[in-house]
């Protein structure tokens, strides 16, 4: 049997279950390439996926002609064809849309609810909310506005500010330290150690201080469509429920609705 032979009978055996095979392997490169961050050679492309040698350099010539793939450092890296086409999917999503969809899908979250809102000063807008079967009876509507540091939206994204700069709204705005309830923040180092707490573990908390025997956690997300700026999501429930396996299990479906909804372009960081 010759090589090419032998080449084609590989390539027969080692057929992924997919109706385009050739189009489930240049899937598979593209993935590979991008987790990688690096240049590959095809043969090195070839081994990491178990795929022919020909087949995958076949391929690799093929997305390289198309914009797909570039050479360098003599192998392959992704070319910017695939910057092209993210910023086109990035263009055509809907994101309010995304957020109830996602949120409906997860286990947990679908079943409490949520808000997605937007910073502006020292006050938090209400974008959308999702109301899963445990509905809480809540002030926050779309459109309304709220003060950032009662909510945990709103921590979540002055937390995302450059440092100081969150601290410094407030000193020149002390009005804008509004109680909602007796938890809430009241001075400037209250919230500097709050803001501190959050870029530790990834998410905020508001522990009662917008409504008596409410928590809320709330995770920040920015460079949304590939600009600066930020939403924070939430995830809301009576205090009395939240136990701890509950609270980590509401954590986990929020950061999968952080991730859904985050820049394609980016990754994604639970612990900004």
């Amino acid at each position: 049997m010759s090589a090419s032979e032998l080449e084609f009978q590989e390539d027969e055996d080692e057929k992924p279950h997919s109706l385009v095979p050739s189009v489930a392997r240049a899937a598979a490169i593209l993935e590979l390439l991008g987790d990688r961050g690096g240049a590959l050679a095809s043969n090195e492309i070839a081994r990491q996926l178990k795929i022919p040698k020909s087949t995958t350099a076949n391929i690799c010539l093929e997305l390289e002609s198309l914009g797909f793939l570039v050479r360098r450092d003599n192998g392959y890296r992704l070319g910017r064809k695939l910057v092209e086409l993210g910023g086109q999917y990035l263009s055509g999503i809907d994101a309010l849309r995304e957020y109830y969809d996602l949120c409906s899908s997860l286990p947990i979250l679908s079943r409490e609810s949520s808000r997605i809102a937007i910073l502006d000063g020292t006050d938090v807008i209400y974008l959308g909310k999702y109301e899963g079967r445990q509905q809480i009876r809540l002030t926050a509507n779309i459109g309304d506005r709220f003060p950032a540091i009662c909510t945990a939206t709103g921590k979540a994204m002055l937390a995302l500010l450059p440092p100081g700069e969150a601290e410094e709204r407030y000193r020149e705005n002390p009005s804008a330290f509004v109680k909602l309830t007796d938890k809430s923040i009241n001075s400037v180092a209250a919230l500097s150690k709050d803001l501190a707490g959050i870029r530790e573990r990834g998410y905020a908390i508001d522990n009662e201080e917008t409504t008596p025997g409410v928590i809320c956690f709330a995770i920040a997300i920015s460079g949304f469509r590939g600009d600066t700026s930020a939403v924070a999501v939430s995830a809301t429930a009576l205090l009395q429920r939240v136990t701890p396996e509950f609270r980590q299990s509401l954590l986990n479906d929020l950061f999968a609705l952080g991730k859904g909804l985050a820049n394609p372009l980016t990754t994604f960081d639970r612990h900004r």
